[in-house]
């Protein structure tokens, strides 16, 4: 039986080619990827119509950097817990949820790191939310090559993204 993956995300996900799960999973897999650079969870909001158009068993959100740079922390939670319980309502899918990693454009930094804390408390409050951790693998990796390139200092470089895509692998093949 296929299992169906669709991420919702911004410029990470679509720049990354849906963080090369296509080819990371196996066969058996089948991964849409409709994330829309410039996307907040408030767009997204507003296009639940074409979220319902697609059938999919496992919601990858992967949303807050442009939450960060548009509305900063206010209402953060309410419009995630609102995407999630729309995802979930909407079919018999799991959600998974991703903290997002810090960038290196200080001005948000301190932002995305109190919406990743909001994720985390989400994630207590409901158990069976898939969940990623991506903030922390962003953190405590220790390569010679930096994450971001100089000339972007919010996309990650090929490097950054296959650190995302393979948390996404192991949490998605339970490893």
């Amino acid at each position: 039986m296929e299992r169906r993956i669709t991420i919702v995300g911004d410029s990470l996900g679509q720049w990354s080619d849906g963080f090369g799960l296509k080819t990371k999973l196996p066969q058996g897999y089948k991964v849409t990827d409709i994330s829309v650079a410039g996307y907040t969870i408030e767009d997204w909001l507003q296009n639940k119509s074409r979220l319902n158009e697609i059938s999919t068993d496992l919601w990858l959100i992967e949303l807050g950097t442009n939450d960060a740079m548009v509305y900063g922390t206010s209402g953060f939670e309410s419009r995630y817990i609102e995407l999630i319980q729309f995802l979930e309502s909407s079919q018999t899918s799991k959600v998974m949820v991703t903290t997002m990693p810090l960038t290196n454009m200080t001005s948000i930094r301190e932002t995305i790191r109190t919406n990743n804390e909001t994720i985390r408390r989400m994630k207590e409050n409901r158990p069976n939310l898939d969940y990623v951790e991506i903030e922390s693998i962003f953190e405590s990796y220790t390569g010679e090559v930096p994450l971001y390139p100089t000339s972007d200092p919010i996309h990650p470089n090929q490097i950054g993204y296959e650190l995302m895509g393979e948390a996404y692998r192991k949490k998605i093949l339970g490893i």
